[in-house]
């Protein structure tokens, strides 16, 4: 039986409860003592074990792993509350209000003709944001992991007008030429340098990226294969 909308709404709210009761006088002593700052690093980590569900295909997990993602959201939230810092409806209204502004082709007159132009239009439109704004968060967080952050960058600077990221064949020609290099230096015992596997690794990404792919996901699937064969 489908739950009504009053049903969801009410299920939310009992996660707000439960985290009231937790930071109560009479709650949890070590959710008492939590602060942003503590918290945070735990919100990292559940975002990692919720994305670990969703590759494993395995949904009652994912379900559980976003679970406790969303609870730790709503519990950070709740510590911004108690300092008068904002409430829940501003996070609320500035996520609403952002992404209505970012999707002019669905909420406004613009039209895309491509998956491809609504990710340029995003980033013309979050580089609009931001200008003239010097904000900590401004920039792609060096938490992420290598690749996926690398994709971002990538993807970010191939958004921009006459970008060479965007050159196929001659990022193609440049990522051969690194490879033969490469190869020779294996066989020799010539030093290479880390910043030489780095660049490589970077050309690969951009080539994925090129055909449609993110080199993370890309990785995933082949260490899949390799725990299967192991």
């Amino acid at each position: 039986m489908m739950e009504s909308e009053q049903d969801r709404w009410l299920k939310v709210r009992r996660i707000w409860e439960i985290i009231d009761r937790l930071r109560g006088e009479s709650g949890c002593p070590w959710d008492r003592k939590q602060t942003p700052e503590s918290v945070q690093t735990y919100l990292i980590e559940e975002a990692h074990e919720a994305s670990a569900a969703i590759r494993s295909g395995h949904t009652r997990e994912a379900a559980d792993e976003l679970g406790d993602l969303l609870f730790m959201v709503f519990f950070l939230i709740h510590l911004y509350e108690e300092k008068d810092d904002f409430q829940l409806q501003e996070v609320c209204d500035l996520i609403c209000e952002k992404m209505i502004r970012r999707h002019p082709h669905v909420f406004g007159d613009a039209t895309v003709r491509s998956d491809k132009e609504v990710r340029q239009n995003w980033e013309k439109i979050k580089a609009g944001e931001k200008a003239g704004k010097v904000k900590p968060s401004e920039g792609i967080p060096e938490s992420l992991p290598a690749l996926m952050r690398a994709y971002r960058m990538i993807s970010r600077l191939a958004g921009k007008e006459d970008s060479r990221w965007n050159d196929v064949q001659a990022r193609t020609q440049e990522f051969v030429g690194k490879s033969q290099i490469l190869g020779n230096y294996m066989t020799s015992e010539s030093p290479m340098s880390a910043k030489a596997f780095g660049e490589i690794l970077l050309d690969l990404v951009n080539l994925a990226r090129l055909k449609g792919y993110r080199a993370e996901d890309c990785l995933h699937e082949a260490l899949k294969t390799l725990e299967g064969s192991s």
